[in-house]
């Protein structure tokens, strides 16, 4: 449990204040391209504690939130991060509180860890605790995928190769309240199209195999052959979710008797740490090659095979006795008194951006993993949760960062 001396620091923690602030920001909508209202917000809040706080644009109007808690020296580094903006708002309840719970878009994903970092960084201040190194808090912009493309963690990790911010480790605060997260599965969007030079002519005057709608289901035979063939393996043990393929969109002609000149697939590759994206994306452009040869010899010598992959995020993982992890690990067992273990995702995460930039990064936040509510029309997060959180937050800072004797 706490130790004598930050228990008193931990125990500044409001929840109330947590839950206040996170609607506040529940009430601003940001989703991925209009962060800046949101921004300026954030930033207000915590330039009112005395923080140094700047605002970085990567794009017109679309600033990372970077503030600074500043050490005496001697110690290392700390980022704490998380994103600002959220999916649409499309039919969420709209936001309110109750006893428990802080309700709308982005509560869960993830303002209210927002929240929790500030009030944590509040606590430190407050309690006039003497830190030997900074402790650097910031909300970044264009988190949310498919708009998204992570260009606030990107200019992130850009400063820190520049040399112009520097940090030992970091912590993505969104992620599991009951272990630390040291390992994420990589991702690619990959579009298939098959095409076909005869133009939109009648159904009638052509056979059946010179149909791209043919040619485009053996490539979604191929596809859950490759599937297959990720499941054949043993996978990662810190993913409970195993690797895979799947299809999300299927398009392809404009009327019930003509020829599609074009048909496209379009889904998603995910992989464990151990490859990337080059690996996977050769193994199934390979199989496209044979697909297409396959295609022209039995059916049909017109078809044109095209592929595309586009990077989502590549996996990571960090060896769980990283100082980081460690230190995370003392944290929450400082506030919980509970030893907790590692784990890792299959969603897409920020972490590897920053990991890959030479910063040792875990995730650990307010998420409860039976009852995630992220991009839900009933989003909503628990208010105990971030008041956890945010303590641990704060319990890291103490240790990773070290303290000065008063």
């Amino acid at each position: 449990m706490m130790n004598e001396g930050s228990s008193g620091i931990l125990k500044r923690i409001d929840p109330q204040r947590i839950a206040d602030l996170t609607l506040e920001l529940v009430r601003i909508p940001s989703p991925t391209g209009q962060e800046l209202e949101l921004a300026r917000y954030y930033a207000s809040q915590l330039e009112a504690m005395g923080l140094e706080v700047r605002l970085e644009y990567v794009e017109a109007n679309r600033p990372n939130v970077i503030a600074t808690l500043r050490g005496e020296g001697g110690g290392k580094n700390l980022i704490l991060a998380g994103h600002l903006d959220t999916i649409p708002q499309e039919k969420c309840a709209p936001p309110r509180r109750d006893p428990s719970r802080v309700y709308g878009r982005g509560a869960c994903d993830m303002k209210g860890s927002l929240a929790a970092m500030l009030e944590s960084l509040r606590a430190l201040i407050y309690s006039k605790a003497r830190l030997r190194g900074d402790v650097i808090l910031i909300g970044w912009v264009d988190h949310e995928a498919p708009a998204g493309k992570s260009l606030g963690a990107k200019a992130t990790a850009r400063s820190i190769r520049e040399g112009r911010m520097k940090a030992a480790g970091a912590v993505i605060t969104e992620g599991p309240l009951d272990s630390v997260g040291i390992a994420q599965g990589g991702m690619a969007i990959f579009t298939i199209s098959a095409q076909s030079p005869k133009g939109s002519v009648h159904t009638a005057t052509v056979p059946l195999l010179s149909n791209p709608i043919v040619w485009i289901a053996e490539a979604v035979r191929e596809v859950c052959a490759f599937d297959e063939e990720l499941n054949s393996k043993p996978w990662n043990p810190l993913i409970a979710q195993r690797p895979s393929a799947q299809l999300g969109i299927l398009r392809g002609g404009d009327f019930y008797n003509r020829l599609p000149t074009e048909c496209q697939l379009t889904g998603t590759v995910r992989w464990d740490p151990g490859e990337d994206m080059p690996q996977v994306e050769g193994r199934l452009r390979g199989r496209l090659g044979e697909l297409e040869n396959h295609v022209r010899r039995c059916l049909n010598g017109d078809v044109t095979f095209k592929f595309q992959m586009s990077l989502v995020r590549e996996s990571y993982e960090i060896p769980r006795d990283s100082e980081i992890v460690k230190s995370s690990q003392a944290a929450v067992r400082e506030v919980t008194g509970e030893d907790v273990g590692v784990s890792g995702w299959r969603a897409v995460g920020d972490p590897p951006i920053l990991n890959e930039a030479g910063v040792p990064t875990v995730f650990y936040g307010p998420l409860d993993f039976t009852n995630v509510t992220a991009h839900s029309d009933d989003e909503w997060v628990s208010i105990e949760n971030l008041t956890v959180a945010s303590r641990v937050f704060a319990a890291l800072a103490l240790r990773y960062c070290g303290q000065k004797c008063n």
